[in-house]
């Protein structure tokens, strides 16, 4: 989805939007790819994952990585 698409959804300007994904996208939480003028951002979900699997752990939770993802943690 655009940033443009995304910041209708949002009470935020498209260059708020583009640049709050700048920053997921540096923390490698988001990629992006140009099409045409508009650049399309997808989830990195093994990244979020990752991070959401180390938050449970954190809480003494006892989950496991999906098989689907090359979880760092174990």
């Amino acid at each position: 989805m655009s940033a443009g698409a995304l910041a209708e959804c949002f009470l935020v300007s498209k260059p708020t939007m583009s640049a709050h994904f700048a920053v997921l996208r540096e923390a490698g939480l988001i990629g992006s790819e140009k099409q045409g003028k508009s650049v399309v951002y997808e989830l990195q979900m093994s990244v979020l994952e990752d991070a959401l699997l180390g938050f449970t752990q954190a809480f003494g939770w006892k989950l496991q990585p999906s098989k689907h993802t090359k979880s760092k943690l174990s």
